[in-house]
């Protein structure tokens, strides 16, 4: 009995924790290098960690025993992930230092306090990693939502975040820092352009933590408290995470002569941080469901939409490899070739006509050869393959954009990654054993 709870905490926990923990570690770390930022970083992050969640989570056969194991998986965490990333941050770091910027080039601040500090990296990493997780309990198998239902859930969302912009607009008294004392400055932007970027960044901040408590709510008031576990989890513990990592603001009293790209490794540490938070969440919420759990959500029972699951899953991979590569390439070029813009313009010229050829391609093939409803076996036969493809190709973009070998920094990130990969790839394999073990249904090859 306590050698089956080990291996079971083992598969539950520890092992997709150091996944999802690696994973993020070496993708959030490329989010913001050369190519990338903003939406098309995170994007490459979330196909990376909602691949991975998929895998793991999926037995290899019609029969799924876990709740969270939905093909469309892939793409709801790329898209969660890419729109929470639709948003600056860089006037929150100077609160660790005790300033609020309002003009940085005229070297212009006034004294904060360092709660501040806290307080912003906790709201900006809730929803952060947690729209992701929102989304991800939207692929919850069983109990089905009607079109009704959806069309609630989606009115929780997108009020929420409404309620939140009026709120923020209406009252900025209580979301924007000292702006009691600093009212003069707020009302003069052109003379106090970092408070400009102030608002912008906490307006968005708040109305992203405003879509997520909307989604909160929705699953609170129909009581899935497996979903409320989902996102509050994801929310809450990476919001403790970034807070507690300080934008590694403490690195330069720890090491006052270094010359390191220490804003890598606080990136890095919010990966990691993002891993740990879908690691246990995925412990609370994704282990096996007893046979009365499945027969009361409806769920574990042989595909009745096989093919909808399939485009899911492609189309999640297609638009996320098919970007991150996009952005990859265009980063690569600005390292060494320069002119960002103008690489930029090619790629989309090659890669856009590509992406559109390959989904009409992938709806051909889907309806020329439909799996029937209830197929008894495996609708991702190749699903090893896939996250191969998966951690390949995210890794061989990292090396692209981490610099020429003959800055020793870069060195050091790539030798990182390399590790990450390599650790990343063991568990993928431990997982990849075990599944034959987990389920004895066949598979169509």
């Amino acid at each position: 009995m306590n050698s089956a709870r080990g291996r079971d905490l083992a598969s539950d926990l520890v092992l997709p924790t150091i996944l999802f923990a690696a994973l993020g570690a070496m993708t959030w770390a490329v989010r913001g290098c050369s190519g990338y930022g903003a939406s098309a970083g995170c994007l490459f992050a979330g196909v990376t960690w909602g691949a991975a969640w998929w895998f793991i989570a999926r037995d290899p056969g019609a029969t799924q025993s876990r709740r969270y194991a939905s093909g469309w998986i892939i793409l709801a965490v790329a898209i969660g992930v890419s729109l929470s990333g639709n948003r600056g941050w860089m006037q929150w770091p100077a609160f660790w230092d005790g300033h609020l910027q309002t003009n940085y080039a005229k070297g212009e601040f006034v004294p904060i306090s360092r709660a501040y500090g806290f307080l912003w990296l906790f709201i900006a990493g809730v929803p952060w990693a947690g729209i992701g997780a929102c989304l991800l309990a939207w692929c919850a198998a069983g109990p089905r939502l009607r079109a009704g239902d959806w069309a609630l859930r989606l009115a929780f969302a997108f009020g929420g975040a409404v309620v939140a912009r009026l709120l923020i607009d209406h009252f900025p008294q209580f979301f924007m820092p000292l702006y009691g004392e600093l009212s003069a400055r707020y009302a003069d932007l052109q003379a106090n352009p970092n408070l400009r970027r102030l608002i912008n960044d906490n307006t968005a901040a708040i109305t992203h933590l405003g879509f997520y408590l909307g989604c909160l709510g929705f699953e609170a008031f129909r009581r899935d408290w497996k979903n409320v576990t989902l996102i509050s989890t994801v929310g809450v513990l990476n919001g403790i995470g970034w807070a507690a990592f300080q934008n590694w603001s403490w690195a330069k009293r720890l090491w006052p002569d270094a010359h390191f790209n220490f804003w890598r490794c606080w990136e890095s540490s919010g990966g990691i941080s993002i891993g740990i938070a879908y690691g246990v969440a995925y412990f609370l919420v994704n282990r096996r469901m007893s046979a009365e759990e499945q027969a009361r959500l409806g769920a574990g029972r042989s595909n009745d939409s096989p093919n909808l699951e399939r485009f899911g899953a492609y189309l999640g991979l297609l638009i996320g490899l098919g970007l991150s590569i996009k952005s990859g390439l265009k980063g690569w070029a600005n390292i060494y070739l320069g002119h960002e813009d103008y690489w930029n313009g090619v790629l989309w010229k090659i890669i856009g006509p590509l992406l559109i050829l390959a989904l009409i391609a992938l709806i051909t093939r889907i309806r020329l050869r439909p799996i029937a409803s209830g197929y008894p076996g495996d609708v991702f036969p190749h699903a090893y393959r896939l996250i191969w493809v998966v951690l390949i190709t995210q890794n061989v973009l990292a090396q692209l954009v981490t610099g020429p070998w003959s800055n020793w920094n870069e060195v050091a990130f790539s030798i990182y990654y390399l590790l990450l990969f390599l650790i990343s790839g063991a568990v993928v394999v431990h997982f990849h054993r075990m599944k034959p073990l987990a389920t004895p249904t066949g598979s169509a090859g």
